[in-house]
């Protein structure tokens, strides 16, 4: 997610989360594995909670209430968010950005809005020269909802 070298239990709760929003997998399965991390000396709740709010917010739901006011605030959900929307700028992935950043809000977590639409425009300059409309205009209802939030803040 971030180009850091990551644990092999990190990776295993990445999987988790990647397999619970494909819905093969129930999100207690990977509550449960994110609660047992909490014992591992190199344990990052706040890195682990970014992958949750990324890939599975149902485990974000889940876990969020383990995560301490500290850690929360050290989450880097809209760089990650930011980042990937080059790549992911589908009707879904932006509904479920939003949706992620209105829980982040909700939840305590900090969000850098100006980082966020950053990442909206790379990806609509990105698209600029082949998209069609209707490409974009996920990326462009993410655009205005981000800006809604950040007007609301």
């Amino acid at each position: 997610m971030d180009g850091t070298i990551r644990s092999e239990r990190e990776e295993i709760f990445e999987q988790l989360c990647e397999s619970v929003d494909a819905g093969e997998t129930h999100e207690q399965e990977a509550i449960e594995f994110f609660e047992s991390q909490f014992s591992e000396p190199d344990f990052d709740p706040a890195h682990w909670l970014d992958i949750a709010l990324y890939h599975a917010p149902e485990v974000a739901r889940g876990v969020i209430d383990m995560v301490a006011a500290d850690d929360r605030a050290r989450s880097n959900i809209a760089e990650v968010i930011a980042d990937n929307l080059d790549i992911s700028y589908g009707d879904e992935e932006c509904q479920q950005f939003a949706e992620t950043l209105q829980f982040a809000l909700a939840n305590g977590i900090p969000i850098d809005f100006d980082i966020v639409l950053d990442g909206c425009q790379r990806a609509l300059d990105d698209l600029e020269t082949w998209a069609d409309d209707e490409t974009k205009a996920p990326l462009l209802r993410l655009r205005d909802e981000v800006l809604r939030l950040q007007g609301d803040s």
